[in-house]
C-alpha cells in the first residue's frame, strides 16, 4: 500500500509504504516521481517503509526500469524503516546513483526530516 505524505513539498516526494507492495502501487506513484523530476531536474525522496509483508516481483521490476532510467535525477534519498536489509540496500544503492542515500531506523524518522531538507 503506498500513502503520499503531506510533507511533500517542491522537489521533495515524501511516501510512505506498508504492507503489500504491488504493481499497481508504482503505477500511482512512478507518474508523480516523473512529474516532478520534469519540474525540478533532481528530487530528493523521504521514503517509510513500515511492515512491508509482500513486494511483488512486478513492482520490483517497475522500481529497477525507473531507477535506472533516472540514476542521476535524485538529490537525497532518506529510506526509512526497521528491517534489517534496508542498510544494505541504502550502501549497495550508492555506487548506481549520484545521489546521497541513507536509511534510518524507524525510531530517528525525525533525523531523517532533517537530513533530507537540509
Amino acid at each position: 500500500m503506498l500513502q503520499f505524505l503531506e510533507e511533500a513539498n517542491d522537489d521533495l516526494v515524501a511516501l510512505r509504504i506498508s504492507a503489500k507492495v504491488d504493481k499497481d502501487d508504482y503505477d500511482v506513484m512512478l507518474p508523480v516521481l516523473e512529474e516532478k523530476i520534469r519540474q525540478h531536474g533532481k528530487i530528493r525522496v523521504y521514503a517509510e517503509l513500515m511492515n512491508v509483508e509482500t513486494y511483488t516481483l512486478k513492482a520490483l521490476w517497475e522500481e529497477i526500469k525507473f531507477d535506472f532510467k533516472h540514476l542521476n535525477n535524485f538529490s537525497k534519498a532518506a529510506i526509512v524503516g526497521d528491517a534489517p536489509w534496508m542498510n544494505m540496500v541504502t550502501v549497495m544503492a550508492k555506487p548506481f546513483t549520484s545521489a546521497q542515500v541513507k536509511h534510518f531506523d524507524l525510531a530517528h524518522r525525525s533525523d531523517a526530516w532533517a537530513w533530507v531538507n537540509a
